[in-house]
């Protein structure tokens, strides 16, 4: 529901002069394979496998940048490569046994259509770890998918370079998710530099005709253009 708004982003890093490629994973968007053959180690090859191949294109400094989910795989991959200048991370999911919990969600809700039933989280959860898979929103979600990616958690990594972190809300105050904070007081504390940014804004991810977020634009470009 996002790729409008991403791809409205990297127009505009082109244009300023930045060397711009969008990773489609293996069985999302564009890319070839299916959506139940994709693993989460599949996917930190990806995108290490497009790191790689960006760098040989533009050959400066080069920067891993992350929606939702993908900010918790750029985070990963960081780890894996020795030419990460910074992380950009768009809101992103803290953890990914919580990106999992609201695929189940999406599942119960499309049930809930046809057949009234509560979301049962353990029920789900039993079937993953028994080898099973589940069909969401017209998705296989394999358990080896599932069951990887439960495992990454911000909180366990300690990027090696900047970190960039934007978050996008409605709260008056202009602050971050208490949740967040803990996160980046914890690499903080490690020795992480971060920068965060509050935007004000809707929550563009879950609306598909959301509006161009005109300071998350702007707050990204600032933020590149720092060294």
């Amino acid at each position: 529901m996002s790729r409008h708004i991403v791809a409205s982003q990297a127009r505009e890093l082109a244009a300023g002069g930045y060397t711009v490629m969008l990773l489609d994973p293996t069985g999302c968007g564009d890319s070839g394979g299916e959506f139940a053959d994709a693993s989460w180690q599949i996917w930190l090859d990806d995108a290490a496998f497009a790191a790689h191949t960006l760098q040989g294109i533009g050959g400066g400094p080069l920067t891993l940048w992350g929606l939702r989910l993908g900010a918790l795989l750029a985070c990963e991959v960081s780890l894996r490569l020795s030419n990460i200048q910074k992380l950009l991370l768009w809101q992103p999911i803290l953890n990914g046994e919580q990106q999992i919990d609201q695929f189940l969600r999406l599942r119960s809700a499309a049930s809930v259509l046809s057949t009234p039933q509560t979301f049962n989280r353990k029920a789900l959860w039993t079937e993953l770890r028994a080898g099973g898979s589940l069909e969401i929103a017209g998705y296989e979600l394999s358990s080896e998918l599932a069951l990887e990616m439960s495992t990454s958690r911000l909180n366990d990594l300690s990027p090696k370079c900047m970190v960039n972190w934007l978050e996008v809300g409605t709260s008056p105050d202009g602050r971050l998710s208490v949740a967040s904070e803990n996160v980046l007081t914890h690499w903080q504390e490690r020795g992480i530099q971060v920068d965060s940014r509050f935007v004000c804004g809707d929550p563009f991810w879950r609306t598909p005709d959301a509006r161009v977020n005109a300071d998350l634009q702007r707050n990204t470009l600032d933020l590149l253009a720092e060294r």
